[in-house]
């Protein structure tokens, strides 16, 4: 068995302790940056980019040891500054806490006072009559005033009339029937015809409304030519009456004219312009 070459061995021997010093160096690093690095290496992510270094964060400054603390000055809160909407800085804000004072309301208008009703030049002191009934017909009135113009105009309810001028103090006026067929108050005023200026105050006539008959008529009794109409009292229903045409009830109501429709009625207490009317109601 023959020996190698020594100098071949050599060789070999020389590079694997030049192998293994490497590795040995290589494994030296490893170790040096994993323990002594610590979070400051850079750590490969999983696509093998590096990460990107954490936050340092900033180190409180320590606080002052010993001696007098400093003290916390404050300040009074300076309400006018304060504002809402708009930019503070503007001054065009409305200070919330600080209230506007209300407008005065303004004073109520002074009302001039009334003007008084000039008295009128001609006074009027009393008519007669002072009242009549509706429908009775024509008549006349008397009125008695002072300062009464010899044209002087008499009215009855805006109306003119025929007027008699007596004295000063007294005029007539003569009222048609037609004046006072219906009831109510009407104004008397007595005016001059070419002075616009002169008239009266203005007193008021009474036109009362008739009495109506009290009766109801309920019944009519043939022959025709000699009816008997059958009339029963409104105020007291027990008192029924049979009256032909000429009769006269509670000696003032006069039948007229008796039909199957109305029967007619003269008041003779009172001349009227014409007689009452009831009309048929058949009741029982």
């Amino acid at each position: 068995m023959s020996q190698g070459n020594p100098t071949t061995e050599k060789t070999q021997e020389t590079r694997k302790k030049l192998f293994l010093g490497g590795l040995l160096v290589v494994l030296l690093g490893v170790l040096y940056i994993q323990f002594f690095s610590g979070s400051d290496a850079p750590r490969q992510t999983t696509g093998g980019a590096a990460a990107a270094p954490k936050a340092v964060p900033t180190p409180t400054p320590p606080r002052p040891t010993g001696g007098t603390p400093e003290p916390i000055i404050s300040k009074p809160l300076d309400l006018a500054s304060i504002t809402i909407g708009g930019d503070s800085s503007s001054g065009t804000g409305r200070n919330i806490f600080v209230y506007p004072t209300p407008t005065p309301a303004p004073p109520a208008p002074t009302l001039p006072p009334p003007t008084p009703t000039p008295t009128p030049p001609i006074n009027i002191f009393s008519i007669n009559p002072g009242g009549v009934i509706a429908r009775t017909g024509e008549f006349t009135l008397t009125v008695f005033g002072e300062r009464m113009p010899q044209d002087a105009q008499g009215f009855l309810d805006g109306r003119t009339y025929p007027t008699t001028y007596v004295s000063a103090s007294e005029v007539k006026i003569k009222i048609p029937g037609d004046a006072i067929r219906s009831a109510g108050n009407f104004g008397v005023t007595v005016r001059s015809q070419n002075d616009a200026k002169l008239y009266s105050n203005q007193p008021s006539l009474n036109v009362a409304q008739p009495q109506d008959p009290p009766f109801k008529y309920v019944g009519l009794i043939a022959p025709r030519s000699n009816a008997v109409a059958v009339l029963k009292s409104i105020t007291n229903e027990d008192d029924v009456y049979n009256v032909k045409k000429g009769d006269i009830l509670n000696r003032r109501w006069k039948i007229i004219r008796i039909t199957p429709e109305k029967i007619e009625i003269e008041d003779t207490s009172i001349k009227l312009d014409g007689p009452h009317s009831i009309n048929y109601s058949g009741e029982k």
